[in-house]
């Protein structure tokens, strides 16, 4: 997914990258949640960005119960009160999309809301997410 979200912002930010210019300030990278969520604290300061994330992305992320607490568990490392957190999944396994619904519920202070249905006839689902003031 990396390289079509670039294209993408490539496209809406033609001068992508260049110091001063729209879209300068994005930054497009993945994020092994799950080294994050091993790694020590000292590490984990090596491992993330140093600057607050506007937006998070999260597609087709949530799939084995194993994973959902690292998961969880970076959404919070890497996002504050201004941090809107889009999820994005295709619906596989309704117990394993309740499960981290729950989770992410749970974790400590967010709002979530449900936004649209299914796209194009096939089961997907999306959440936009808040950490309350």
């Amino acid at each position: 997914m990396i390289p079509l979200i670039r294209k993408n912002v490539a496209l809406n930010f033609p001068d992508w990258g260049v110091p001063g210019k729209a879209g300068s300030n994005i930054i497009v990278s993945e994020l092994d949640w799950l080294s994050i969520h091993a790694a020590s604290p000292s590490i984990r300061q090596r491992l993330l960005p140093a600057q607050d994330f506007d937006l998070v992305l999260v597609v087709d992320c949530i799939y084995h119960p194993s994973l959902l607490p690292a998961l969880v568990d970076t959404i919070n490392l890497v996002t504050t009160h201004n941090t809107t957190v889009f999820v994005v999944v295709e619906l596989r396994s309704n117990d394993v999309v309740r499960s981290f619904l729950e989770l992410w519920l749970s974790s400590g202070g967010w709002e979530i809301w449900r936004i649209g249905g299914n796209v194009l006839k096939v089961t997907y689902a999306m959440w936009a997410g808040r950490k309350k003031t």
